[in-house]
């Protein structure tokens, strides 16, 4: 053999020798495709949400300058970052409402829509 390197030769042929099975495609054998369960997605969003967690801390621990607020009469004062926390808060409670009564509204519509029997048959 003249090459300096075994296996550097030209590609094989497609061709397999009797015995030697192996899979026709390029790609590793990585077992059956899996669904998504619900306890890997759960697993997925505790990470997700401590990472955001610890970007938070860090947000409020580096952001610790105190700062005068004035809401409805009430005069305090806070660390910003606390009151950028407590701002953040207040805006996923107020969309949190909102989509529930969303979610609310097309439920009752949805029972309400089901509950009735079809017009269509009845004649």
């Amino acid at each position: 053999m003249n090459d300096p390197v075994a296996g550097a030769g030209p590609e094989p042929d497609n061709e397999q020798a009797p015995g030697n099975e192996q899979n026709k495609d390029s790609t590793p054998h990585r077992g059956p495709d899996l669904a998504p369960t619900r306890a890997g997605m759960a697993w997925t969003a505790v990470a997700v949400g401590a990472i955001i967690v610890v970007g938070m801390l860090i947000f409020i621990l580096q952001n610790t300058e105190e700062i005068a607020i004035a809401f409805l009469g009430w005069n305090f004062t806070l660390p910003l970052g606390v009151a950028l926390l407590f701002a953040a808060i207040g805006g996923l409670l107020v969309m949190a409402f909102i989509g529930g009564a969303r979610i609310w509204q097309l439920r009752n519509a949805y029972k309400t829509a089901s509950a009735e029997p079809s017009r269509r048959d009845s004649t």
